[in-house]
C-alpha cells in the first residue's frame, strides 16, 4: 500500500503499465495448478481480547521489531497513529477503530487515531480470505494487504470509503520499483454489509476476489509486448516475463489496518463535516490455505 510517490499513481483510474520486458520461450505448456484448498491458518476472533502471539498492532520494521519509531504507528506520511487500544473484540468480531483525537508518537502529531494488526507470520503461494465490513465516509482508507520478505507486495484490498462501491487491488515490487494496478466498481455498498475478500497466488498466476466472484488476475507471464495475459494455460511460444510477479520463495505477512487520509493521501483526503466518527472496520474472520496434492 505504502510508498507515496508511488501510491499516489494510484488515482488513475485505470491499469498502469511500466515494464522492462525479458523475453522467455515456453518449450511446454503451461497447465493451472490443481489441487483442493487445505486451510494452514485461522483466526475467528473468538476469544476476548487480540492473540498477540499471532498479532501485533504496529509495523514492526526496526531492529527487533518494535514500535519504537514514529514510521511504526503512523506509517509516515497518513492521519493517524495506531494505537493497541483501537482494537478490540466483541461478539467474535475485530473492530478497528477509527476516532477523531489528537495522538503524539515519537514526535509525529496526528489529529486521528485508529488500528491495525500485523501477521508474526509469514505465508507463501496460497489462497488469503478476510470477512469484512468497512466503514463509510470521507477520510477512511481500510486495506487488507500483505507486506514480503523479498520484494513483493499484493494489496487485496484497499478503498477510499468516499465511494464505497468501489476498491482497489495492486501488485508492487519494491526493488524494480514497479507496480501493477486494478480499480473495481462492485454493485453494493461495502460499507453496508460483510464481504469476503479474496487472493489466491498459484505458481504462475495470482487472482483477486469478492465473493467468490473474480474481479482480477494477472499473469506470471505476458504477451511479447507486455500485455497481461489474465491466464495460467499457456501454450508454447515467446512470452514476455511479468516484472511485477512476485518470486516464488516469496513469504508475506498479512495485514489489515483502517488508515485516515490527509491532503497528501492516495485514495481519500482529510475527513470532512459529513464524516463520522467513531468509525470501525470490522473482521469476521481471516483464513488461509494452500494447495494440497494434485
Amino acid at each position: 500500500m505504502k510508498r507515496s510517490l508511488l501510491l499516489s499513481i494510484l488515482l488513475l483510474g485505470f491499469t498502469i503499465h511500466a515494464f522492462s520486458i525479458k523475453d522467455t520461450l515456453l518449450t511446454s505448456p503451461v497447465a493451472c495448478k490443481q489441487g483442493e484448498w487445505e486451510l494452514v491458518f485461522a483466526d475467528e476472533f473468538n476469544a476476548a481480547s487480540l492473540d498477540s502471539a499471532v498479532w501485533i498492532t504496529w509495523f514492526p520494521y526496526t531492529d527487533g521489531g518494535r514500535d519504537n519509531c514514529g514510521f511504526c504507528r503512523t506509517h509516515g506520511n497518513e492521519g493517524q497513529v495506531y494505537l493497541d487500544e483501537n482494537v478490540i473484540i466483541a461478539d467474535s468480531i475485530l473492530k478497528i477503530v477509527a476516532k477523531n483525537d489528537t495522538i503524539t508518537w515519537m514526535g509525529e502529531q496526528r489529529y486521528y487515531s485508529s488500528g491495525m494488526i500485523h501477521s508474526r507470520y509469514a505465508f507463501g503461494q496460497g489462497r488469503y480470505e478476510v470477512r469484512a465490513k468497512l466503514p463509510g465516509g470521507m477520510g477512511f482508507w481500510p486495506a487488507i494487504w500483505t507486506f514480503g520478505q523479498i520484494s513483493a507486495e499484493v494489496d487485496i484490498m484497499e478503498a477510499g470509503m468516499q465511494h464505497p462501491r468501489r476498491y482497489h487491488t495492486s501488485i508492487h515490487n519494491w526493488n524494480s520499483k514497479k507496480m501493477e494496478h486494478n480499480r473495481k466498481n462492485v454493485g453494493t455498498n461495502l460499507s453496508t454489509d460483510f464481504h469476503v475478500f479474496a487472493m489466491e497466488w498459484d505458481p504462475d498466476i495470482i487472482r483477486f476476489f469478492i465473493d467468490e466472484k473474480e474481479v482480477w488476475a494477472l499473469s506470471r507471464y505476458t504477451s511479447p509486448r507486455g500485455r497481461n495475459l489474465k491466464k495460467c494455460e499457456l501454450k508454447p511460444g515467446r512470452y514476455g516475463l511479468n516484472p511485477f510477479f512476485p518470486h516464488p520463495d516469496e513469504k508475506l505477512y498479512l495485514i489489515i489496518n483502517l488508515a485516515i487520509g490527509n491532503p497528501h493521501t492516495p485514495f481519500t483526503k482529510t475527513p470532512n463535516e459529513k464524516t463520522a466518527f467513531p468509525a470501525q472496520m470490522e473482521v469476521d474472520w481471516v483464513r488461509v490455505y494452500r494447495r494440497g496434492a494434485e
